[in-house]
């Protein structure tokens, strides 16, 4: 596997408040890649910096082959059509059913015919085992689970090479999130598609992820394969994985 991402010497600051220092990581392809740690350590910002959202301070950033913050146009149309995204919420648009809410990206961006749009819609709908006869419900109809889905769905409509999801299974019940991971897993291995997550799921992590770091105040203080990690001699990971000297 060769690197997706590259993260280099990165450095963010908001305000006047340091946020990361010295990130050093990379992301291979076709793995499923976790980022966790502690509350304020950074988790979410780093999110934003890797979608484009939020500039570093220093640093690069480097996703399939350009520089983030380089080569600023060619990265707008890497995450416009490489891309996916899953919400934490779910980001559905509460006036719009499922499949308006699913085909939307492709409608906005494409001149396919609506027939061809809506098939693309309902393969995607079934890839991310959501039921087609609940399609044309409306978020405020369905359960976390089903609207979990429903934007996995949308988050693949345009085919990404990428995947990022934030906190996909927050508010599900135990069940409902081992499903959930089952289907993220089937998904990387059927389309071939490169997942980054963050999460704070010990079941999803010791299931379904290849490798991770982990953030602590601004610092990764392990990263590697969830084994190895977890061999790290840090309270906090010991105290995270529940692991006993």
């Amino acid at each position: 596997m060769s690197p997706i991402i590259e993260v280099k010497n990165l450095n963010t600051v908001l305000g006047e408040k340091k946020i990361h220092e010295n990130l050093n990581f990379f992301i291979n392809a076709g793995e499923i890649f976790a980022i966790i740690g502690g509350s304020g350590s950074g988790k979410t910002v780093l999110l934003r910096e890797l979608l484009g959202l939020i500039n570093p301070y220093s640093g690069t950033i480097n996703i399939l082959g350009v520089d983030a913050y380089n080569q600023k146009r060619r990265f707008k149309n890497i995450i416009e059509k490489d891309i996916g995204v899953l919400f934490q919420s779910g980001g559905l648009i509460s006036s719009l059913n499922v499949i308006q809410n699913v085909v939307m990206p492709i409608k906005e961006k494409t001149s396919l015919k609506k027939d061809v749009i809506n098939e693309l819609g309902l393969l995607k709908l079934k890839m991310a085992n959501f039921p087609l006869d609940s399609i044309f419900l409306y978020p405020s109809e369905l359960s976390g689970g089903m609207v979990k889905r429903a934007a996995l769905a949308r988050s693949l409509i345009m085919d990404p090479k990428i995947l990022f999801l934030d906190e996909p299974t927050s508010g599900l019940d135990p069940v409902s999130a081992t499903l959930f991971n089952d289907t993220i897993k089937k998904l990387r291995d059927l389309l071939n598609i490169t997942i980054v997550m963050i999460t704070h799921d010990l079941s999803t992590i010791n299931s379904i992820v290849d490798r991770m770091i982990v953030l602590l105040k601004g610092k990764i203080i392990a990263q590697g394969r969830v084994d190895d990690v977890k061999k790290t001699d840090h309270p906090w990971i010991k105290q995270y994985f529940q692991i006993n000297n």
